[in-house]
């Protein structure tokens, strides 16, 4: 399957944040959950199984001067194989604009045995732009391994990258040290402006390590792995 959606989100004459362009291919399918004061949320609505193998999905989000929006998903996304063990990918472009506010924070993505996906994230961003991004794995469904599984990420702040790192996931080598490890839930997040500016910390315990990061431009990195996703959660990086 090959899909393309593309949002542009705008301040209308009333300064309300407003879905501007809506163009949605399934399974990539957002709708409008509230409009609270000036932010939008959005939800995304997943709306078939998958990814699955052999899938191209894009999705390009624009949020022009001023606009502030809020996405949220309703479950997990499932990576799944296809017979023929294909790559599926899943490319993820946003544009902040100047004063422009991104929350994007969705379900994990969950690795099924014997998947192979990429998801690589490209966020070019305004200077006096603030977002909180947050992507989360979930490496295998409960008792099982996981498939391979990498995603990458970049952020450009005015013309200059900050951050472009991509992590890897799977069984044997990328499960051994210097990896993973025996962790099962991955989170890798990123926030711009002081909006959402976490505190720089490192945490170390038996069932988890985080650590946050300050980055060129205000920009901060958030990276953690636990034995669970209630685990990860729990440790409140980002509020």
């Amino acid at each position: 399957m090959k899909a393309t959606t593309e949002l542009v989100v705008r301040v209308d004459d009333v300064g309300r944040s407003r879905l501007h362009r809506v163009s949605c291919e399934v399974p990539l399918l957002f709708r409008t959950a509230q409009v609270d004061g000036d932010e939008l949320a959005l939800s995304w609505v997943n709306g078939a199984a998958g990814p699955l193998g052999g899938d191209r999905l894009r999705l390009h989000l624009t949020v022009d001067e001023g606009a502030c929006v809020r996405i949220r998903s309703t479950g997990a996304s499932m990576v799944q194989p296809d017979p023929a063990s294909s790559a599926s990918t899943f490319d993820i472009l946003i544009t902040l604009a100047a004063g422009a506010s991104l929350d994007w924070w969705p379900e994990p993505t969950v690795s099924v045995r014997g998947s192979r996906h990429r998801t690589s994230m490209h966020v070019d961003a305004h200077p006096s732009a603030s977002a909180r991004i947050v992507e989360s794995v979930v490496l295998g469904r409960h008792g099982e391994p996981p498939g391979r599984l990498a995603l990458h990420q970049r952020i450009v702040i005015d013309g200059t990258p900050v951050l472009d790192q991509e992590l890897a996931f799977g069984e044997l080598a990328l499960a051994g040290p210097g990896a993973h490890g025996a962790s099962r839930a991955v989170l890798a997040a990123v926030t711009l402006g002081d909006a959402y500016r976490p505190d720089p910390r490192v945490i170390v315990s038996p069932d988890a390590v985080a650590a946050v990061f300050a980055l060129d431009r205000g920009a901060m990195l958030v990276t953690a792995a636990a034995d669970d996703q209630r685990t990860l959660a729990g440790l409140a990086l980002l509020g």
